[in-house]
């Protein structure tokens, strides 16, 4: 039987791929039995991103534009995702990166894993099948590395603890939303999967494209800041 999915992304200055992406995504609603699709914007795009996904909202019925102007981080607008896709009530919930660095064509990997009795399934760059493309020395130490590091704090079987492209059970982002997140930044990818190590979950390869080579020093420094601070707080949301 087809499963129920929410699907979202956090969007801003796409003008030039966002229709492509979009509607690419939205192929894939033909494989499920409910299908929502949510796009996240807020005051970060500042280019015709709005404009242009609002247009293709009036002609797509399963497509929700959520306007978002008191966002302050980049964790506010995956929360938002979050919450949006938690109101409608179905089963599945996936969030897709924007941009070109996660492939829609790699939805289907998840398929054949949904009806099955998993709570988190975690696309992954570095597990059988899994690729990192277009990526230079910095970007795979601290991918690579940072997987490393927090497979040795808490314990965790996965081989990418770092990746955004994820599915989540309804109950999980549930307890997601009402425990919240300690991070500002992209570790928040990580703490997800720390606070949810011993959960039944499934690694899928993915394909990630790196479209920018440098790291913000604030993620970093935030990231080994937090890793220390869970490491000693009370870390399991389960």
């Amino acid at each position: 039987m087809r499963q129920d999915i929410a699907i979202f992304t956090p969007m801003a200055n796409e003008e030039k791929n966002a229709k492509k992406f979009v509607l690419e995504v939205l192929s894939y609603q033909k494989f499920f039995r409910k299908f929502k699709y949510f796009l996240i914007l807020d005051n970060a795009s500042k280019d015709s991103t709005y404009e242009i996904v609002k247009k293709l909202e009036k002609t797509n019925k399963n497509l929700k534009v959520v306007w978002c102007p008191n966002n302050k981080t980049v964790v506010d607008a995956y929360m938002e995702g979050y919450k949006n896709c938690y109101k409608t009530n179905y089963k599945w919930i996936l969030e897709i990166d924007a941009g070109g660095s996660h492939k829609p064509k790699d939805i289907i990997g998840f398929l054949k894993f949904m009806k099955d009795d998993y709570a988190c399934i975690f696309g992954s760059r570095f597990c059988k099948g899994g690729k990192l493309a277009n990526y230079n020395f910095i970007r795979y130490f601290f991918s690579k590395g940072g997987s490393i590091i927090s497979k040795l704090f808490f314990n965790i079987d996965l081989k990418d603890t770092t990746s955004g492209y994820q599915m989540f059970n309804r109950k999980i982002i549930k307890k997601i939303i009402e425990k919240k997140l300690i991070s500002k930044d992209r570790f928040f990818q990580t703490e997800i999967k720390i606070f949810s190590r011993k959960l039944r979950f499934k690694e899928v390869p993915i394909t990630y494209v790196c479209k920018t080579h440098h790291i913000k020093s604030f993620a970093i420094f935030e990231s080994i800041y937090l890793l220390f601070k869970i490491r000693f707080i009370k870390n399991n949301f389960f």
